[in-house]
């Protein structure tokens, strides 16, 4: 099986690779996974640009998931080694090729015959607005008791399963913050009202809010102004904020609301607060991890929590199952994710597919 996989492996997910395609926008890709699929013997379906197809009888299925969309990063080819890559602009930059090829590699070796119930689940739009929320309003966890995902990860030996208990992910919050004032020459500010000052002071305040609720935030971009000289009528923070416990950040968003509603009374300015996204923590389930901890032996590795967020999370939270980290990491191979120099040896997604065909193999529907 190594071998065949191997060579379906390296091809598929240099396939992908070259076809990288934005969140949202992965046309070509789920062409692709739906060919395959066929090709395989099964009969895909679609939601939106995510791909999914069953297998096997029953009302209890094991699923699995892979996210096919890529990121706006430009490639370093020369570092990367990937002869073919996307337009520039666009690259697989957080491993999604290989979560892809992988989930492929299973279907082919199932090869849409199978006496398990099962569903493989290719999920559009993870980097950005949260596909998982429409897939799964549109049934794709309808009759699914466990559903198991993988993660590439750069700071894990290759061969290596990371495995973590309880929240693994944090939750995320991304919001901005519009202000509305009134603009003017700085020499006369008794006549205007100072959008760009309510906005440094909600900034302020809002990173102390952060601290006390044991929260990390990042004001990422802020803009607003004309000249040095003028005082501003508009202003626009993006923020982000990641939690693991969702009631704190709920009582620091009415925090950061009072704060902007002081900034207002103090400089005559109006404001309105926008959620952009909300990704809930991811928790893995304690019977899940178990099971791959018992398939795996010896190639598990315990690993903390990690402040990114993953929208797996929204699967988490209706149904059991759990993610893990697969390990890229070699001699050649050690740029961390989400960077234009990060790939890896394709012999890194051999365990990946031993992990899901042996929870195939283990699972009592």
């Amino acid at each position: 099986m190594d071998e065949q996989s191997l060579q379906y492996l390296t091809a598929t997910r240099r396939k992908l690779h070259a076809m990288a395609e934005l969140s949202g926008a992965e046309y070509n890709t789920s062409a692709f996974i739906v060919e395959e699929l066929k090709r395989f013997g099964y009969k895909p379906k679609t939601i939106g640009t995510g791909v999914y197809c069953d297998v096997g009888r029953g009302n209890k299925r094991l699923a699995f998931r892979a996210d096919i969309d890529a990121l706006p990063i430009t490639e370093d080819v020369q570092a990367t080694g990937m002869g073919d890559c996307a337009a520039d602009g666009v690259m697989h930059a957080c491993g999604h090729d290989g979560h892809t090829a992988n989930l492929l590699n299973v279907a082919r070796i199932v090869s849409g015959k199978s006496d398990v119930p099962l569903r493989f689940i290719f999920q559009f739009d993870e980097e950005v607005a949260g596909g998982s929320t429409v897939m799964i309003e549109n049934g794709v966890l309808d009759g699914v008791s466990e559903v198991y995902a993988l993660h590439l990860c750069p700071e894990l030996e290759q061969g290596k399963v990371g495995y973590c208990y309880g929240a693994m992910f944090a939750g995320c919050c991304e919001f901005d913050i519009d202000y509305v004032g009134k603009s003017g020459h700085c020499a006369n500010p008794e006549c205007c009202a100072d959008a760009v000052r309510s906005s440094i002071y909600v900034a302020s305040e809002a990173y102390k809010l952060a601290k006390q609720h044991g929260l990390q935030l990042n004001l990422g971009k802020m803009t607003g102004g004309y000249a040095r000289n003028i005082i501003s009528d508009g202003c626009k923070q993006e923020y982000t904020v990641r939690f693991y416990d969702q009631s704190a950040c709920e009582s620091f968003m009415i925090a950061v609301e009072r704060a902007a509603l002081q900034a207002d009374d103090q400089n005559g300015t109006s404001h309105t607060i926008v959620t952009q996204a909300v990704y809930p923590t991811l928790i893995n389930h304690a019977l899940a991890v178990d099971r791959v901890r018992s398939l795996m032996g010896e190639k598990c590795v315990e690993v903390p929590p990690r402040n990114t967020a993953e929208d797996f999370s929204n699967f988490l939270e209706n149904t059991t199952g759990c993610m893990v980290w697969l390990g890229t990491k070699t001699d050649g191979h050690t740029s961390p994710l989400h960077s234009k120099t990060f790939s890896f040896d394709e012999r890194a997604l051999l365990t990946g597919t031993e992990l899901f065909i042996k929870l195939i193999e283990s699972y009592k529907a």
